[in-house]
């Protein structure tokens, strides 16, 4: 009987080892305070931490934050997570942008690109293929940050001003 009640221990250490992994994140608050232990900076406790946008394929979202205020540099982070309910995820992974300076992200995620626009100048993401445009988003300041995703991997972007300007 000793060796049955080892089996029941150590399966019930298991599952707690995995449940704890796959923890659900409950609203804007819990993602932020999850992305605050996944940034790999200094005295991330103490920075403030923005949630900036999200975009989704299928069941999975990929989440955007901000690190920093007007005084110090922005860093991106996206955070990949599982939707498991209404306003409920569960977290999968982080990753490190590209960053495109200017206050520009970009992601390569599930075959398509992930973008995030921090910039008040930036008035529209431009998609071309072969110099033609294909696509044209405009971005409002009153909309930054702006997350956009295309379910695809576009050949060349460009994010311009409001006079057509490549930033």
């Amino acid at each position: 009987m000793p060796v049955k009640k080892v089996l029941i221990t150590v399966a019930l250490c298991f599952c707690l080892l995995f449940s704890a992994c796959g923890s659900t994140l409950h609203g804007t608050d819990e993602l932020i305070e999850k992305a605050r232990e996944e940034f790999s900076i200094a005295d991330a406790e103490n920075m403030e931490i923005r949630y900036a946008g999200l975009c989704g394929k299928d069941d999975d979202v990929l989440v955007w934050f901000i690190s920093g205020n007007e005084y110090q540099m922005h860093r991106y982070l996206p955070m990949e997570c599982e939707v498991v309910g209404e306003n409920e995820y569960r977290f999968t992974q982080s990753f490190n942008p590209m960053d495109r300076g200017t206050d520009i992200a970009v992601y390569q995620w599930k075959n398509g690109y992930s973008f995030l626009v921090n910039n008040p100048d930036c008035a529209m993401l431009q998609i071309r293929n072969d110099g033609e445009v294909v696509e044209e988003i405009a971005i409002r300041e009153d909309s930054i940050p702006f997350v956009y995703y295309v379910n695809y991997i576009p050949p060349e972007y460009l994010f311009l001003d409001k006079d057509g300007n490549e930033l």
